[in-house]
């Protein structure tokens, strides 16, 4: 099947151009029919219709038979489009018995339905986030004050042992009181948290966590104070008998113990036992004098007067110790106040 086009002489005629649509493309006259099926039709073999590329064979009939160099001229020279196909083709409308009576997409359903979920999620969580944190703040300072109530159960007994004349052996550590301040201060935390308009339950739980650090602060500075006092109240032996001891080793007695007296006594705190403290000041401003005539009266072989600078000594120490045993047994006084208080408070917390 060949087909040949009646050009127009003089005219230059540009195949791409025509592609494009801005010259007709000239009239083609075929010299041999359109191949076709052995049936007789141009049909597929399933019965459609088929587009296809049918080669124009090149010869002496043909208006082009030699080559012209350039590939795209000579493929659009030698190749014809075949399609039947298109020439009664309409469009169709898609079959509505697929759809059935639907008119809407299940994805775009279930999209909406989760937007909606998950904005009602939103709201509510909004609604009941301040009740929520409020009831977990309640219900953390409560797990608190039942810890710090444990520690004040534990504390109280050895309350009344701080100013035993003989101190007792859990008492002589001030760690022991130690816990009960970092509870409290765990709870004082925890109240922080509760809300603004909760302002009974926040005080409450501030008021018991400042009692029981108060109690705690003074039980640790008063077991210290005592422990460290204690050890400087005690004579060494001094020698009150002139023909049992020598000068030097009386001075190297007496300036030893005078030493660790002054070094204790530096370093006490102030506002623990004030009566103690007072005692202790005015047994150091005489200390020069007390081991002078210590001293003098080695020297001098006059053991009378080395006793009686002795024991004047010795008393002295005993009344400071008098002194802060009853300075003591005010802050135990103090401190029961604090922890019957606090107790009181705690209760009331915790329902």
């Amino acid at each position: 099947m060949t087909a040949t086009s009646q050009s127009r002489r003089g005219f230059v005629r540009s195949a791409s151009m025509e592609s494009l649509g801005f010259f007709d493309a000239p009239a083609r006259a075929w010299s041999t029919p359109p191949v076709v099926s052995r049936d007789g039709s141009r049909s597929g073999a399933n019965g459609s219709q088929l587009t296809t590329l049918v080669t124009v064979p090149v010869g002496r009939h043909s208006q082009h038979s030699a080559p012209t160099g350039d590939l795209v001229t000579d493929l659009w020279e030698t190749t014809e489009l075949d399609a039947p196909s298109l020439l009664d083709w309409t469009p169709q409308s898609f079959g509505t018995k697929h759809l059935g009576r639907r008119r809407f997409r299940w994805p775009m359903v279930v999209s909406l339905v989760a937007l909606l979920l998950i904005g009602s999620g939103l709201a509510y969580w909004l609604y009941s986030e301040p009740t929520s944190s409020a009831t977990a703040a309640l219900g953390q300072v409560q797990t608190e004050a039942e810890a710090l109530a444990i520690e004040i159960d534990e504390v109280a007994p050895l309350v009344n042992g701080l100013h035993l004349e003989r101190l007792p052996e859990a008492n002589q550590d001030a760690s022991v009181f130690f816990e009960m301040g970092e509870s409290a201060r765990a709870m004082f935390a925890a109240s922080a948290d509760l809300p603004a308009d909760d302002s009974a339950n926040r005080s409450t739980a501030a008021e018991a966590a400042g009692l029981a650090i108060d109690a705690s602060r003074q039980l640790m500075d008063a077991t210290a104070y005592r422990t460290a006092v204690e050890p400087a109240l005690t004579l060494p032996l001094l020698e009150t008998n002139p023909d049992l001891t020598d000068i030097t080793t009386a001075t190297e007695a007496f300036t030893e113990w005078r030493t660790g007296f002054e070094s204790i006594r530096a370093a006490l705190p102030s506002g623990i036992a004030d009566q103690a403290t007072e005692a202790l000041e005015a047994i150091s401003l005489g200390l020069e004098t007390t081991q002078n005539a210590y001293l003098d009266a080695i020297r001098t072989d006059n053991r009378t007067a080395a006793v009686e600078v002795v024991g004047t000594l010795r008393a002295d120490l005993l009344g400071v110790r008098q002194a802060m045993l009853t300075d003591i047994a005010t802050v135990s006084d103090s401190v029961d106040a604090l922890i019957d208080q606090a107790r009181a408070d705690l209760t009331r917390l915790l329902g």
